[in-house]
């Protein structure tokens, strides 16, 4: 992956997870974007709004690490 994908992904899976936490996003895109987690396996089936936001920001840190930006791989964070 290059290392600019990588970083225009970052970025938008904060912005996904901005606008969740605002409550700024069609409940129809949210509900396909928790299926697809789901799919991949990173969150429950059934999950919450906030699961889904825990698993945005998961994702975001891990790519971050992917990059190198982290030397340890990152433990999650709780959301707000």
């Amino acid at each position: 992956m290059l290392a600019r994908d990588a970083h225009a992904l970052i970025g938008l899976l904060a912005i996904i997870e901005g606008e969740a936490m605002a409550s700024q996003l069609d409940s129809h895109f949210m509900e396909h974007v928790a299926r697809r987690f789901t799919s991949a396996g990173l969150t429950p089936d059934g999950a919450g709004d906030r699961e889904l936001r825990q698993a945005l920001n998961d994702l975001n840190h891990r790519l971050r690490y992917a990059l190198g930006e982290y030397d340890d791989p990152p433990q999650p964070m709780p959301v707000p």
